[in-house]
């Protein structure tokens, strides 16, 4: 198989009952549980409001373009995949637009991300199709381009995405979840609402949480409170 030029047909995708319940988490507290591993940066949805999206990563690299390889990616996609393409991060031209966001809506898909552009964003938001982009370009890329990979694992906004890797998308921004931690991500989501269902109630009594902590350590650290700043207010 030619490294840089090649197509994985057939990948291991995650119990559909798992990717239900990573489905119903905000990015937010995934990537909070995540100590922030696995969360995507500079990608965001193009137009709003946006749905949030889960599910299974189909994965293309396109590192000097290529919409036919997009393309040929694709058609590797199922129902409930989401397309997760690896531009290298190029904004100049636009690797999809409507035509093709209408196909994949079509195909069942669930969402596209790319670390790089698309176009026709009014389009984007008639069709109601998720999609996630470094930026946004007038041009198109070129139908051929030199070579390109489906199903590897591929780097976009930063991170490493394998195919088959559960993608949670929403207006907040991206993240990543292998398979084989979505239990424990679902479980540590859960914990992180109690916490934060408790601190809304601090929050609502117009307090600081955790305040009078955070002064200790900071007075610990060296911190100098003063009662006034010390000018002559007259």
């Amino acid at each position: 198989m030619t490294i840089g030029f090649r197509v994985v047909n057939d990948i291991d995708r995650p119990d559909p009952a798992v990717v239900k319940r990573i489905a119903a988490l905000r990015s937010c507290d995934v990537s909070d549980v995540l100590n922030r591993s696995g969360t995507m940066v500079g990608i965001r949805h193009v137009y709003a409001p946006m749905a949030a999206i889960a599910g299974p990563a189909v994965t293309i690299s396109v590192p000097a373009g290529g919409i036919n390889m997009v393309k040929v990616g694709i058609e590797r996609a199922r129902a409930g995949d989401i397309v997760v393409v690896s531009a290298q991060g190029e904004i100049t031209y636009a690797m999809i637009g409507g035509n093709i966001a209408l196909g994949m809506r079509s195909r069942g898909i669930r969402g596209f991300v790319i670390d790089g552009a698309v176009r026709d964003v009014s389009e984007l938001r008639d069709l109601g199709f998720p999609t996630f982009a470094r930026g946004v370009a007038t041009a198109a890329a070129d139908l051929g381009g030199p070579r390109g990979e489906v199903n590897v694992p591929i780097a976009c906004g930063g991170v490493v995405v394998n195919p088959g890797d559960i993608i949670v998308a929403d207006e907040d921004g991206i993240v990543v979840v292998p398979p084989s931690i979505a239990d424990q991500v679902v479980a540590g989501v859960r914990d992180l609402t109690a916490k934060h269902a408790q601190a809304r109630e601090i929050l609502g009594r117009g307090e600081v949480t955790s305040i009078d902590q955070i002064t200790r350590e900071f007075v610990a650290q060296g911190l100098e409170v003063a009662e006034t700043d010390g000018r002559n207010r007259g």
